[in-house]
């Protein structure tokens, strides 16, 4: 009741101090609330993960699932400890076992993603995903919809993610508008339409999803069905905060020298903090300095390593580089058949340039600059 001001004056250091006495007490339930707090900053104003994870596992020995969930999420996101996905989905599958709810469609992702110790597996994900709107999961709409798109097998299908899209936005479900406004932007599984495009970033927006600024940002950036703007883009990217693809976009402002004084060091700085927020698009543009020497030294070996980390991110500027990379043994050893895997994602994803590389290595054995 103190710490949201429910029935009495809201006091917070009153809540803290009532917490801390119980949970000492061995109360899972408070237990499992400071280590939310701590988590989430609302004690000092900056998270402190490390009671966090103290609280957590406290309430864990005690049995509670919730503390379950506030492990299994501290794995995944990397906060206070390795990021670590092989750990965190043991600790939220304790908690679906449990019973606990809304876990489920959080772990269809991972698999989708897949990486530090999991392995990508999108028959998994489906099977997380269907578990999720069995449990009426509304998340799991999106899920599905993010499936469909970036899987790279038989069951690829824009048309179907398209229609889970739509499905989880009637739960105002701000990630599936961001990727329903992406749809429109670039003509997959629908027709190009820049005005739909920003319709569904706005919603987002409405809905509490910086993203939604983000892209934006960028269509002003590019001038995607309106007037390029480098004035409002910087304005937009910097109305989200600290979104990794906005953190990208500023940076790429001050690479190009767009509406700023060009400086590669800040650009640099820009990548860098976006790729700490795991941004595809900082991943890629990280890729491109490494590769031409802005600002540093030519380092092929990094730059395939970020394009690589774009592309599994399903970036398609990232797939397309990828595909150059292997392409013409650039950073890594010359591999035909990966260059023409990866040129066909980046179309697939909506790259045009890629069709041009695809024709070159089907209708040639030579490989290419």
């Amino acid at each position: 009741m103190y710490q949201y001001g429910l029935g009495t004056i809201e006091n917070g250091c009153k809540a803290l101090v009532l917490y801390t006495s119980a949970a000492e007490k061995d109360d899972a339930v408070a237990q499992r609330i400071l280590g939310y707090l701590h988590y989430n900053g609302e004690i000092t104003g900056r998270p402190d993960y490390i009671q966090a994870s103290g609280w957590f596992h406290r309430s864990a020995d005690n049995g509670n699932y919730g503390a379950y969930k506030g492990l299994g999420l501290m794995y995944l996101d990397g906060k206070g400890t390795k990021k670590n996905y092989k750990k965190g989905l043991e600790w939220l599958e304790k908690a679906v076992d449990k019973g606990l709810v809304g876990i489920l469609s959080i772990i269809g992702e991972v698999y989708i993603y897949g990486g530090y110790g999991v392995n990508q597996d999108f028959e998994l994900a489906e099977t997380w995903f269907m578990k999720g709107l069995n449990d009426q999961d509304s998340r799991s709409l999106y899920g599905m919809g993010l499936l469909y798109g970036v899987r790279d097998d038989s069951k690829q299908s824009w048309n179907k993610a398209f229609e889970w899209f739509t499905k989880a936005t009637r739960y105002d479900e701000s990630e599936a508008q961001i990727s329903l406004g992406r749809m429109y932007q670039n003509g997959l599984g629908c027709k190009k339409n820049y005005k739909l495009a920003r319709k569904w970033y706005e919603l987002a927006v409405k809905n509490g999803n910086p993203e939604g600024y983000a892209n934006l940002g960028k269509m002003r950036h590019y001038g995607h069905g309106i007037t390029i703007d480098y004035d409002i883009a910087l304005d937009l990217y910097k109305k989200a905060g600290d979104c990794g693809e906005a953190l990208n976009g500023i940076g790429l402002l001050y690479q190009g020298g767009r509406g700023v004084f060009q400086n590669h060091n800040t650009a640099m700085m820009y990548f860098k903090k976006a790729a700490d927020k795991e941004s595809e698009g900082a991943y890629n543009s990280l890729g491109n300095t490494y590769r031409h020497g802005y600002s540093t030294n030519v380092n092929l070996q990094l730059a395939f390593k970020y394009y690589t980390m774009s592309a599994n991110y399903f970036s398609e500027y990232g797939m397309f580089n990828l595909g150059l990379m292997y392409g013409g043994g650039i950073g890594t050893k010359a591999d035909k058949n990966l260059a023409l895997y990866w040129f066909r994602r980046a179309e697939l994803f909506g790259e045009e340039k890629a069709k041009q590389y695809i024709h070159k290595i089907v209708s040639s054995s030579t490989q290419f600059p």
